[in-house]
């Protein structure tokens, strides 16, 4: 008889909490239902947004090495008076005059100690196509090119100082620098000893790109660039000065891919 009462206060106060939970499972009900008309499935979401960054302002690229570290990579590139295929690897290929010889020295960790980029006066016309490419003219440069045994003294004396070359598709651009040191007698032997990193092979053993057959193909320097730092090939790269906008890039793969 005692739990009369207690049954009395608790039967009502179930009655009220089962009228809450119905309420609150139909209004989420109704949340979902709204949700399911508002929102699009997920597999028919449009295209990622394209991606931009800028070499010249983006933090990305800016990785100052301490004063005290030492050289350890030299990042190169270089733009050519011709257009060449640099994208093959393993083809033998007539070099043609460079016009343009860009470099960064790295630290052990890939951090900046020094930037170089320097225009290179030759007597003959750059080719059409090959200013269609990297967007240096004949008159820019007559107007603003250098001689080329001091920017040749200049890298020497920073690989001397380096333990890997670096570039994005090394043996292309490691071949054009010899072929410029052989034709103007500087010596050539620093150059052929130094080990050598290729950010273009390291980005075809990842598999990110592929061929029509599946077989993995060769990145172009801004899709590796993408799928190291933004998880997508698609990156619009925006720069002023080609030479500096690759080094940049390469130097920038090199810090993600020793980590």
């Amino acid at each position: 008889m005692r739990l009369a009462p207690l049954l009395l206060l608790l039967v009502p106060l179930a009655l009220v909490l089962l009228q809450l939970l119905l309420r609150w499972g139909l209004q989420r009900r109704s949340e979902l239902l709204r949700s399911a008309h508002t929102h699009r499935p997920l597999q028919r979401q449009d295209a990622p947004i394209a991606v931009e960054v800028d070499v010249d302002s983006s933090p990305l690229f800016d990785s100052p090495a301490p004063r005290e570290a030492l050289p350890h990579y030299l990042v190169l590139d270089t733009e050519t008076q011709d257009i060449l295929h640099e994208e093959e690897v393993g083809i033998e290929f007539a070099p043609s005059p460079i016009i343009l010889l860009s470099w960064q020295v790295l630290d052990a960790t890939g951090a900046c100690l020094s930037e170089e980029t320097h225009l290179i006066r030759r007597s003959a016309s750059i080719t059409e196509e090959a200013t269609a490419l990297h967007g240096i003219t004949t008159e820019q440069m007559e107007c603003e090119g250098e001689e080329l045994r001091p920017v040749l003294e200049r890298l020497l004396q920073a690989m001397s100082e380096a333990k890997v070359l670096v570039a994005h598709n090394v043996r292309f651009h490691r071949t054009l620098v010899l072929s410029e040191l052989e034709a103007i007698g500087l010596p050539t032997a620093s150059l052929e000893a130094l080990p050598t990193l290729c950010t273009m092979e390291r980005g075809r053993v990842l598999g990110f790109k592929r061929r029509t057959s599946g077989e993995a193909a060769y990145p172009k320097l801004s899709e590796l660039f993408g799928y190291l730092y933004l998880h997508q090939p698609a990156v619009h790269v925006r720069f002023r000065q080609k030479g500096l906008r690759d080094v940049r890039l390469c130097a920038a793969c090199l810090r993600q891919l020793i980590v």
